[in-house]
């Protein structure tokens, strides 16, 4: 066969396999990881309280065993004594940030109708302002009606946001039954989990080939570590969140600074969110009704929580994660970068997960 057709040869058939794989990839990512999410999130819901005591059961085995060798407790004391402890310093939060939430907010509603008053006012004289100068200026056609479209637009907006808060309050407060069966649920698991927590793992070492169980064994002690690490310094972070919130509250003289502080921290949890959804639309409210020097305040505190969790995130998730700093860094922007919001989330879990199996393939020294 002639040299140069077997080159082009070779050449067409790495095109075909380039595109199959481009084909493939299209498919998959429109069509095939749409089910396979879609199927996840449906055995996510129904498995949730049992992977929610999993996690808690990885989360106070530490305590546990503590407890039970270091102090030569029963397990099953162990596990008990472990999980009241967590029982009451939920609990304790709890009864501390309802009494301080009842307490302000019993303030706020008091002193609402007159915030309402004001801001309404403002609105209604800005309004008139606006009618007054386009009755004065007449706008083009065209400018008139995209201006109407856009108030439209705003009022529509508005309105979506009211019901879409209504809404998640209502689906809030309908789904606390079996908010509570998920939480019972998941504490009777967990009980379970904890104690016989060496006979589930010699059951499931038992059906792994022997030649695999210790890398299994290795992936699953680094990922649980990732774990407990992973809370602890999310626990950190909002901590130091909301601890400065609440510090440049209590600078500013607000009122609410204790509740506003743990909602925002609460709010840092979230990836999606962020302390953003509340500090940047009271900034944007205040700066309304007039008061510019609250609005540059809030929007310097928010710019102080940006700084402040981008100098210390990857640190701290590094010490507590056990991935070096660079690692991390790199983690958490590609993560962002192809993944999204989550990609935060999920990035440095991809890291640790390849650092357990690259560390459990490596020859025992």
């Amino acid at each position: 066969m002639d040299p140069q057709i077997n080159q082009y040869r070779v050449i067409f058939m790495r095109i075909i396999i380039i595109l199959a794989i481009l084909v493939t990839v299209y498919f998959s990512m429109f069509y095939f990881f749409p089910l396979i999410v879609s199927m996840s999130s449906l055995l996510l819901w129904g498995f949730m309280p049992f992977i929610l005591a999993l996690i808690i059961s990885i989360l106070i085995d530490p305590i546990v065993d503590y407890l039970a060798i270091k102090k030569n407790i029963n397990r099953s004391a162990a596990v008990g004594l472990a999980l009241t402890l967590v029982l009451i310093l939920i609990t304790l939060f709890v009864i501390f940030f309802a009494s301080r939430l009842v307490i302000e907010m019993t303030r706020l509603y008091s002193s609402l109708p007159e915030y309402t008053k004001h801001f309404t006012n403002y609105g209604l004289d800005l309004m008139g302002q606006i009618r007054t100068y386009i009755t004065n200026n007449p706008l083009p056609a065209e400018a008139n009606d995209a201006l109407q479209s856009n108030i439209q637009l705003v009022i529509k907006g508005m309105t979506d946001v009211i019901a879409a808060m209504t809404n998640f309050f209502f689906n809030l407060f309908t789904s606390l039954p079996s908010f509570f069966t998920i939480i019972i649920v998941s504490g009777v698991a967990t009980f379970f989990i904890s104690r016989d927590k060496a006979v589930i793992a010699k059951f499931i070492y038992s059906i792994i080939p022997k030649k695999y169980v210790r890398p299994s064994s290795l992936v699953i002690g680094e990922i649980s570590s990732a774990v407990v690490g992973f809370f602890r310094a999310q626990t950190i972070l909002i901590s130091i969140t909301g601890i400065i919130t609440i510090i440049g509250l209590y600078t500013f003289k607000i009122e609410y600074a204790v509740t506003i502080g743990m909602i925002v921290g609460f709010f840092d949890l979230l990836p999606i969110l962020g302390p953003g959804t509340v500090l940047v639309p009271w900034a944007i409210v205040v700066l309304f009704s007039g008061n510019y020097g609250l609005s540059v305040a809030l929007l310097v505190l928010y710019g102080v929580l940006i700084v402040v969790r981008q100098l210390i995130e990857p640190k701290i998730l590094s010490q507590n994660l056990g991935l070096h700093p660079l690692a991390t860094l790199i983690s958490l922007y590609v993560g962002l970068r192809f993944i999204g919001i989550w990609g935060i989330i999920i990035g440095p879990f991809l890291v640790i997960l390849i650092k357990a199996i690259v560390k459990s393939t490596m020859p025992t020294r």
